[in-house]
């Protein structure tokens, strides 16, 4: 069973940071955390994503958020761990999407069947903030 942590230097935002943004600065989270998922998991990511694997987040920050940000705000990190698709066009001329553009990889998606997912916040000292990412392949 393989297994694979990293650290993010500080906690994710919270949902109420990104409620009201406009799509743009929407795109610079992504970016920034897929960008901070990338260069804390260095040399760490394997070379097909986990068919099925469990995803511990562990947010450390001096406040104790309430559990709808907690787990809302944890999309952009979530969405940075998934593998890049391309969709199934209709029509052979259509513009290609890629669903998942920005993921690194480490899972298939983020759907139930690939992927149990647990956001916990956890009260600590404003020196000890961070993030402590945990993915544990599932084996059967």
């Amino acid at each position: 069973m393989r297994e694979i942590t990293f650290t993010l230097t500080a906690p994710f935002p919270l949902l109420n940071h990104s409620i009201g943004q406009s799509r743009f600065a929407l795109t610079g989270m992504r970016r920034k955390m897929a960008r901070s998922v990338a260069m804390a998991s260095a040399g760490l990511r394997p070379p097909e994503p986990f068919s099925k694997a469990h995803v511990l987040i562990e947010r450390y920050s001096v406040g104790s958020p309430d559990n709808d940000g907690l787990q809302g705000g944890a999309k952009f990190l979530i969405d940075s761990l998934t593998t890049p698709r391309l969709l199934n066009q209709k029509k052979a001329d259509a513009k290609r999407v890629v669903r998942n553009k920005r993921g690194l990889g480490f899972i298939v998606d983020d759907a139930p069947q690939y992927a149990e997912i647990e956001v916990i916040g956890i009260k600590c000292k404003r020196a000890e903030q961070r993030t402590v990412v945990t993915i544990r392949e599932v084996v059967g």
